[in-house]
């Protein structure tokens, strides 16, 4: 009888095992859709993302040159916590990020000077916004990328990261840069 009784618990227990450790495999490879934060809020974000980022001295002397300063559009496409609902409850914000540095000689030149040989950077980026702000970007090269972008961005937000660059941030920064050249008095982004 105990042999009978071990089979059938096998013919019972062998499907259910497996059929667990089946969904705990599936679970363990599903990725979570990140968090889709209201647009009011993920504009919020952006725009303390390119303030900061703007006034940060780090990321200002990024290219080099002490007379250019950036100016920056962000998407921002993830937080932590993930659970915050306002812009003091984050301490990360994950974004695409479009900037180009420019000289108040640029903007003196007017609204129809081409201004596509100025250095400038896109990227996927997480900022600390601190005090003080940090940030991390993606180590370029073949091999490096990938590995960089799973180090900083949790693997939720990976997918965006990973993303092709959205032609409309390029046209927000156009705009932005447009907007800056036709001022009476052009002046650099929070000098």
């Amino acid at each position: 009888m105990n042999g009978k009784l071990a089979r059938r618990w096998a013919l019972v227990l062998v499907p259910l095992l497996l059929a667990a450790s089946g969904a705990f495999v599936l679970r363990w490879l599903s990725v979570p859709d990140p968090r889709k934060l209201p647009e009011p809020f993920r504009e919020q974000l952006a725009a303390r993302v390119v303030d900061a980022l703007e006034r940060d001295p780090t990321f200002r002397a990024e290219p080099g040159h002490p007379d250019l300063w950036p100016v920056c559009v962000a998407s921002v496409f993830g937080v932590a916590p993930d659970s915050a609902d306002t812009v003091d409850e984050v301490r990360t914000i994950y974004t695409q990020l479009d900037c180009q540095w420019l000289s108040a000689a640029d903007l003196a030149k007017g609204p129809d000077s081409d201004l596509t040989a100025l250095p400038g950077v896109s990227m996927p980026m997480a900022v600390r916004l601190g005090p003080p702000v940090t940030y991390q970007t993606p180590e370029s090269g073949e091999g490096v990328y990938p590995d960089s972008i799973r180090r900083i961005f949790p693997k939720p937000l990976q997918a965006a990261a990973f993303s092709e660059h959205d032609p409309s941030m390029r046209n927000a920064l156009d705009d932005r840069i447009m907007h800056l050249k036709s001022s009476p008095a052009p002046s650099p982004s929070h000098s």
